[in-house]
């Protein structure tokens, strides 16, 4: 009897030991980052030369809604900047994001998200007879 008593609490042991592990299967959960948000303009750069650009923000809604604005030069020799705001749909596939803006002379547009974190993204898009503009946005 004393042998079994022993078995007995020699295997609870194992178990007790043996169950206990630092791998949590939650590591194979894979966290879906969000391009929603409002993002601010950072470095812009055209066919790699940064450039100073009047563009401030990007908003992005979860209703697939977006607000581009701008600072633009409207000429008067005081340099003073007008707001403009550009509203647009947008869509997103993988790491393509796809903007139609309501404006139609500015059509659609396509950019290539090469980096998404929880705070900071960079996207590229091709400029017809200027080249590619890349630029770096944080929320």
């Amino acid at each position: 009897m004393k042998k079994l008593i022993l078995l007995f609490t020699l295997s609870i042991g194992l178990m007790t030991f043996s169950s206990c592990s630092n791998n949590d299967d939650n590591n194979d959960t894979e966290i879906e980052l969000s391009v929603v948000g409002g993002w601010s303009v950072g470095e812009t750069t055209l066919n790699g030369e940064i450039i100073t650009n009047q563009s401030i923000t990007r908003l992005l809604s979860a209703e697939n809604r977006a607000e581009f604005r701008y600072l633009i030069d409207v000429g008067d020799p005081s340099g003073e900047l007008e707001l403009r705001v550009l509203q647009a749909n947008w869509t997103k596939n993988e790491n393509i994001l796809t903007i139609d803006f309501d404006n139609v002379d500015m059509g659609t547009k396509i950019y290539t998200v090469s980096e998404l974190t929880s705070n900071s993204m960079t996207w590229e898009s091709q400029i017809l007879g200027e080249g590619i503009l890349i630029e770096t946005l944080t929320r």
